[in-house]
C-alpha cells in the first residue's frame, strides 16, 4: 500500500477517521445533531414542495439549530407538559428539527420588522 508524507497508509488515516467520526456520533452533541437533522427530513417530507436543495438545507439546518436550542426546547417542553423521563434530550433536538426552519423564518420576519420599525433602512 501507498504511504503517504505523513507516515502510515491512505487506507489507515481513513480508517482513524472514520472511528472519529463514529466517535462524535456517539456522544451528546452527535446524537443531538442526528435527532436535529432527522427532524429537519422529516420537515421536508412534510413540505409541499420538495427539492433536493430544500432538503440539504433542512437536514443541516436541523442539525445546527438542535445543537444550539435543545436547551430552550426542553425548558419549554418542561414548562407546558411538566417532568419527563427518557430519552427527553432525543425529542427535544427531534422537535427542533422539525420545528427550526419554520421558526427560523419567524424570527427573521420579526428581525425585518423591527428593522423597518425602528428606521433602519431610512
Amino acid at each position: 500500500m501507498q504511504e503517504n508524507p505523513s507516515g502510515g497508509s491512505w487506507f489507515d488515516q481513513w480508517v482513524i477517521a472514520l472511528a472519529l467520526v463514529s466517535a462524535w456520533f456517539g456522544s451528546e452533541a452527535g446524537r443531538a445533531a442526528l435527532a436535529g437533522a432527522a427532524g429537519g427530513l422529516v420537515r421536508w417530507l412534510m413540505s409541499e414542495r420538495r427539492r433536493i436543495r430544500d432538503l440539504a438545507v433542512s437536514i443541516i439546518a436541523g442539525a445546527l439549530l438542535a445543537h444550539y436550542a435543545t436547551p430552550i426546547m426542553l425548558a419549554l417542553m418542561a414548562q407546558w407538559v411538566g417532568p419527563m423521563s427518557g430519552d427527553v434530550d432525543g425529542s427535544a433536538s427531534f422537535a427542533v428539527g422539525v420545528l427550526g426552519m419554520s421558526g427560523a423564518r419567524l424570527v427573521l420576519v420579526w428581525l425585518e420588522t423591527r428593522a423597518g420599525k425602528g428606521g433602519g433602512n431610512g
